[in-house]
């Protein structure tokens, strides 16, 4: 998931939302979205579409495109 990481870091920073919010937001704890956020685990896929609806992303642009980049 060549972006995920970074995209997960760079879109709750462009929302203004800390770990803990996001991870209550997905029902998660802050450890766990933490370990997402920074490359140290990866989300089942059911998580991944949480977390793009969330966004209004499709999952490929979260893991494929770097959103950083492109916006």
């Amino acid at each position: 998931m060549l972006y995920l990481a970074d995209n997960m870091k760079y879109l709750r920073a462009k929302w203004g939302r800390s770990q803990q919010q996001l991870a209550d937001e997905l029902g998660i704890t802050r450890t766990r979205y933490s370990k997402y956020e920074y490359g140290m685990a990866e989300p089942p896929i059911g998580l991944l579409v949480k977390i793009a609806r969330y966004y209004g992303l499709t999952i490929d642009e979260i893991i494929s495109v770097d959103l950083y980049r492109v916006s």
